[in-house]
């Protein structure tokens, strides 16, 4: 009797927690029906999201990235150009491939089987979320990526992204601090 009383009392806390505090995930793009063209062209970091201090230490030395994202020779496959610009140490210029199933959301990066790849919606049509996952090898971690047309986003999305990372248990936050000057994206071979 106590036990099916306390049951209630634990579903009712929980009806009441969710009215009161709206928790709003992103909206998941599934990779496999993406629209490619709309998303090729100039991203700009603008934040990260991680569940740890250590699942964002890769962006911990970075002041700005901007990236370029194209078609490749097979429509499966999309390339991805950054140029990193590490504070006080200059510019790193990098390449990704990433390949598209029809019929799975996530995409599969190059050389990295284990990295999960999935894209959100964001609150407004000229950004984006990317969140990558790994929870094998020396690094686990889980964390989402804001990415946008223009490197100066008003606070209110930078917010409304925050928010979404907290919703999905991501509540360590980094914001690109853009002080330095953005680097050219080179061609990679």
């Amino acid at each position: 009797m106590y036990k099916s009383a306390w049951s209630f009392l634990v579903y009712l806390y929980g009806l009441v927690v969710q009215i009161i505090w709206n928790c709003e995930e992103p909206l998941k793009i599934s990779a496999g029906s993406l629209n490619r063209i709309e998303y090729f062209g100039t991203w700009y970091f603008i934040a990260a999201a991680g569940k740890e201090e250590s699942h964002l230490h890769t962006f911990k030395h970075v002041d700005n990235i901007i990236f370029d994202l194209q078609g490749a020779e097979s429509p499966e496959r999309l390339v991805l150009r950054g140029a990193l610009q590490v504070s006080g140490h200059g510019c790193i210029d990098k390449k990704w491939i990433y390949f598209i199933h029809r019929h799975q959301d996530g995409l599969d990066l190059q050389g990295r089987p284990e990295r999960k790849t999935f894209l959100y919606q964001s609150d407004t049509k000229n950004s984006i979320i990317l969140q990558e996952i790994e929870e094998t090898g020396d690094h686990p971690f889980n964390r989402i990526m804001l990415y946008a047309r223009s490197r100066n986003l008003t606070s209110d999305h930078v917010q409304d992204f925050q928010e979404k990372a907290s919703c999905m248990g991501l509540k360590v936050f980094l914001l690109m601090p853009q002080e330095e000057e953005y680097c050219i994206i080179k061609e990679l071979d």
